[in-house]
């Protein structure tokens, strides 16, 4: 019993440990480049990146670049999540995003998801690990929008690059799609639709044991996220490069309509990291503030990739739910913003 009992506390620890590497490195990762990028725009007083490879030289083109700035964050949401699949029992997801009352689940969830910092599709290996091990589907979709949405780094680089009303617009939406819109989708569309955790190898924090069996099970986490999550963001981001350059297009059409497309386009496009700012900034220079505050709102919430593993895990209806609850914030922000 007591070999069972040092054995047991092993395969916790081990997992643990694999867990906490993948967080710390993400955080060094993320917030490492997250100050830089402050610090720079702060010290030039400007913004000295471009969108030019998301919106020029053709599909291929377009989707290399858009992999080549988000690899290293994908593989870091990969592995968080198959550590959160393969070592974190379904009573331990619950415990933290699926006890309590609606406000303690959404805030909790909100307050996972917004340090990691993760864009729209690399978030979506830890929305599925965490769905699928047991949190309640408003709490799943809350990290999965915080992530993006309330994003520190951006938030504080929208209120250094443009005008308060657009920096306000953007944080307000965010918070209404993460307290508002998750927990909505949930109780309309999404309801009778449950996960009971039978979907990882765990159900419980007992065995097996050994060091081998910590490497099996990560592994065949890891490449179930990989297989389930992967092809479809390569799919998504194939598909949102047809997208993204006609949104320069429709920022010349009447002030409302503008408004109302750039929401639609920043829904269904992949955007990197911080890559809504610059193209905010191009549409603030073109004289179309509501354009610049929609795909603040819209650019890093949710695109098509992770629209489609939304669907997948969940039903086709829920990430439509998704799709309009942002695209509805988005414009309403525009709309604000234009006023």
């Amino acid at each position: 019993m007591a070999v069972n009992r040092v054995a047991r506390w092993s395969y916790i620890a081990g997992g643990f440990v694999v867990l906490l590497v993948a967080l710390c490195g993400l955080f060094y990762y993320k917030w490492s480049g997250a100050i830089r990028t402050v610090s720079g725009v702060r010290a030039l007083g400007r913004w000295s990146g471009t969108a030019e490879g998301l919106t020029t030289g053709g599909v291929l083109r377009e989707s290399l670049f858009y992999l080549r700035r988000i690899w290293i964050a994908l593989v870091y949401g990969l592995l968080i999540g198959a550590a959160v699949r393969a070592f974190v029992s379904p009573r331990r997801v619950a415990e933290l995003l699926g006890w309590g009352g609606p406000v303690r689940r959404q805030l909790a969830a909100g307050l996972a998801g917004t340090p990691l910092m993760l864009c729209s599709c690399c978030i979506t290996p830890i929305f599925q690990s965490v769905y699928e091990r047991g949190a309640r589907l408003g709490s799943a979709l809350a990290v999965m929008l915080a992530s993006p949405g309330l994003n520190p780094a951006a938030l504080l680089l929208t209120a250094l690059l443009f005008p308060p009303t657009l920096a306000v617009a953007r944080l307000a939406a965010a918070l209404l799609a993460v307290f508002g819109l998750a927990p909505l989708i949930e109780r309309t569309v999404a309801a009778g639709l449950v996960t009971d955790g039978r979907f990882g190898a765990v159900t419980d924090d007992a065995g097996p044991y050994s060091a081998r069996d910590v490497v099996v099970r990560f592994a065949r986490a890891l490449s179930h996220l990989t297989l389930q999550t992967v092809p479809l963001i390569v799919a998504g981001v194939l598909l949102s490069s047809l997208i993204l350059p006609r949104a320069v297009e429709l920022s010349s059409w009447a002030g409302v309509l503008a408004v109302i497309l750039i929401a639609a386009v920043g829904v269904l496009v992949a955007l990197p990291t911080f890559f809504e700012i610059p193209l905010g900034m191009l549409f603030l220079g073109l004289g179309v503030p509501g354009a610049a505050a929609a795909i603040l709102v819209a650019g890093p919430l949710v695109n098509l990739p992770s629209l489609l593993i939304l669907a997948r895990e969940t039903r086709p209806r829920v990430a439509i739910a998704a799709a309009l609850g942002v695209w509805v914030l988005a414009a309403a922000a525009g709309l604000v913003a234009a006023a």
